[in-house]
């Protein structure tokens, strides 16, 4: 017996309806998703934005700093000066936190030097890492490939050296412009023995300068040393790190500044950025290099 048409009919209606239903509400539901995802990338980009922005205002500064030092205190570079104290410890703001490290990149052994084959300069490797425990044979491939390859930029460039040596050597030695020279007055006391070659005078240098704040040519001559080549009391080279923390949104900006000087007159400008790089090259303040209270 069939069943009325009325009620065939109804019940192809109802399937038809509950499937529009179900149609509609997996459209609704992938709308609301899509709506979702869009507003969270948005807020994503809006807090990227911001962080950058924070981070770009934080390198400003140090430039600002730089350029001041430059001008008003030529002479001299150390840890003591007003531009060392652009570092700030995590700041809270009202979007997030913000945590600046500004370093002397020249307080590092310029390997770049190395590259014309300067043999002040590789003996003085060589004693960085006997202090580390690093096989002399170890460094005499270092410096071989420095000099047989010029142009490299880190340490991660060479290929003839363990990663536990480029760890160890990391916070000691960098590559810099050829004419960079070690800082004494922001250089490790590590470094200070490595380029005087004299442990006893490096440990009353360490002292004066302890107690000082910075190193002269005058402090060099009283504890019976010379001012290596190498060396000397100012630097045109710095790092800056920037952290600014917004939410689950971490930025991390690195950027080298590089002061000038020449005939077209002073400048300090931003000669690299990287974002989301540790800034490896900017160890923490040792405690021997601030001046005693």
């Amino acid at each position: 017996m069939k069943p009325p048409a009325r009620q065939t009919d109804t019940g192809v209606v109802l399937i038809n309806v509950l499937v529009i239903l179900a149609i509609a509400s997996v459209v609704v539901f992938l709308m609301l998703s899509s709506q979702e995802q869009s507003l969270q990338r948005a807020q994503t980009m809006a807090q990227t934005t911001t962080a950058d922005a924070l981070a770009r205002g934080a390198e400003a500064s140090a430039v600002t700093a730089l350029r001041r030092d430059m001008l008003k205190a030529p002479e001299t570079d150390n840890y003591a000066e007003s531009w060392a104290q652009v570092d700030q410890q995590q700041a809270t703001l009202a979007v997030g936190t913000l945590t600046v490290t500004l370093r002397d990149a020249q307080a590092k052994l310029n390997l770049t030097r190395l590259a014309g084959g300067a043999q002040n300069e590789v003996q003085a490797l060589l004693r960085v890492l006997a202090e580390l425990n690093i096989s002399r044979a170890e460094g005499a491939g270092i410096a071989a490939e420095i000099a047989a390859r010029p142009g490299l930029k880190t340490l991660s460039d060479l290929q003839g050296i363990a990663p536990a040596t480029r760890t160890l050597l990391d916070p000691y030695v960098g590559f810099l412009p050829s004419q960079a020279q070690l800082n004494l007055n922001t250089a490790d006391p590590l470094l200070l023995r490595a380029v005087l070659n004299n442990n006893s005078a490096a440990l009353r240098l360490v002292q004066r300068r302890s107690a000082k704040g910075l190193l002269t040519a005058e402090d060099i001559t009283l504890v019976g040393a010379a001012v290596p080549g190498m060396a000397g009391f100012t630097s045109q080279n710095f790092d800056v790190q920037t952290v600014v923390k917004i939410n689950d949104l971490t930025l991390t900006l690195t950027s080298r500044v590089q002061r000038s000087q020449n005939l077209a007159g002073q400048s300090v400008r931003v000669v690299s950025r990287a974002y989301g790089v540790p800034l490896n090259s900017v160890p923490p303040l040792p405690p021997t290099l601030l001046p005693t209270p």
